[in-house]
């Protein structure tokens, strides 16, 4: 490989299904909001087995959504874990909600239970009516966001435990967790199937990818009505189906509908999901094997239950180069790898406004310094792989 054929990180897998799907949709000359987005909701809620399933512009909407639906505001406060992409806090300070930023697991990455306990002992103080109070700022601790990265199930028992207990709403970040599984004292479910709200991407990167777009599932009918109105600025009688002129507005919303045309997208994408996921999951295991005796620490190990949206490896003590060296070094020989993610609180607007210290966050600081997300993708050919796999031979050996 050299930099004229440099190896993309990530590549959608889309071919001529779904490319006449989106034709169909443009020939009909409905291209917004319309019956292939009703279907796409209606074949994803089958997917997952979720009781109610709206299509959004972005997975950022569908967050927005969910902070509607829980009525957040400059009073309160959401748990949120150091390491996710920014969206995850950025969607509730549209509300004025302060995201109030947690050290992950070390092994894990992912937001633990008893670290947010530890959190909210440590910080907030519970005043006569039963709330959390976050001392600092006085905001009222209302919900947690379990993010489930690279696509691997957070402890969802023991963090609904957690919400019981500090009267906490769960809410499931889950770009990366299509289609994740998670297993608990009450069996296995989907991510997604018995989540209060769980919110969706269907960014470029994601493994059903429609260029943009997203989905938010959640259990409660009325509040999914209520959504349904908010995506489209809060219209009663929304455009496809609308009799004759009239409609209403019940309250504000905003401009987050899917149109037909990625919705047409997603369908094919839903249908080809489970073959697409069988090649991520044998190039990972491919990976695993090839990797064997190098200085690195898998973090997607691949099971059956993930979505093995990532392929995340952290470098150990032992290896001859520094992080950031390895991504130079392998971009120099044409491989493009990517990072997941730097840590909220190392961002200008996070620490100028949330006066965050990296020594406040020693797991993630820690894990940032040594982590990187190699090529990933289904059309990726095993041959490639072992290729990338010997460069970081001759690197790392």
């Amino acid at each position: 490989m050299n930099k004229k054929e440099r190896l993309p990180y990530a590549l959608p897998d889309l071919g001529d299904e779904e490319i006449k799907a989106a034709s169909r949709v443009i020939r009909s000359g409905w291209l917004t909001s319309g019956p292939e987005t009703s279907a796409f909701e209606e074949e994803f809620k089958h997917f997952t087995g979720a009781p109610q399933a709206l299509a959004v512009n972005s997975c950022t909407s569908a967050l927005h959504l969910i902070s509607r639906a829980l009525m957040l505001g400059p009073r309160d406060a959401v748990i949120v874990p150091a390491i996710t992409f920014i969206a995850t806090a950025e969607a509730f300070t549209y509300e004025g909600a302060l995201p109030l930023l947690v050290d992950v697991h070390r092994q894990t990455m992912l937001l633990d239970p008893s670290l947010t306990e530890g959190f909210i002992e440590n910080t907030c103080k519970k005043n006569k009516n039963g709330e959390w109070i976050h001392r600092a700022s006085g905001r009222r601790l209302r919900a947690l966001v379990a993010v489930h990265l690279g696509g691997r199930a957070c402890d969802l028992d023991g963090l609904r435990d957690l919400c019981r207990e500090y009267r906490l709403k769960l809410i499931e970040d889950a770009a990366h967790a299509l289609p994740a599984h998670y297993t608990g004292r009450h069996g296995q479910e989907m991510i997604g199937s018995k989540s209060e709200f769980a919110a969706f991407s269907f960014y470029a990167t994601k493994n059903l990818a429609t260029g943009e777009g997203g989905m938010l599932t959640l259990r409660d009918a009325g509040a999914a009505d209520r959504l349904r109105r908010l995506r489209l600025h809060g219209i009663l009688g929304q455009t496809y189906g609308r009799a004759r002129w009239r409609y209403d507005v019940l309250e504000f919303g905003y401009k987050y509908n899917m149109c037909d045309i990625l919705a047409a997208i997603g369908r094919v994408q839903l249908r080809r999901l489970p073959a697409m996921q069988k090649k991520r999951h044998r190039l990972a295991g491919e990976y695993v094997r090839m990797l064997q005796g190098l200085p690195l620490r898998i973090i997607d190990e691949p099971t059956p239950e993930g979505a093995q949206h990532l392929f995340t490896v952290e470098l150990l003590d032992s290896a001859k180069l520094h992080r950031d060296e390895l991504v130079e070094a392998l971009y120099t020989r044409g491989i493009a790898t990517s990072l997941h993610f730097i840590p909220l609180y190392r961002f200008t607007h996070f620490r100028k406004t949330y006066k965050y210290r990296m020594a406040d966050f020693p797991h993630a600081e820690a894990l940032f310094k040594r982590i990187l997300s190699l090529p990933l993708y289904p059309t990726l050919p095993p041959a490639t792989v072992k290729k990338i796999c010997g460069v970081l031979g001759d690197l790392l050996g």
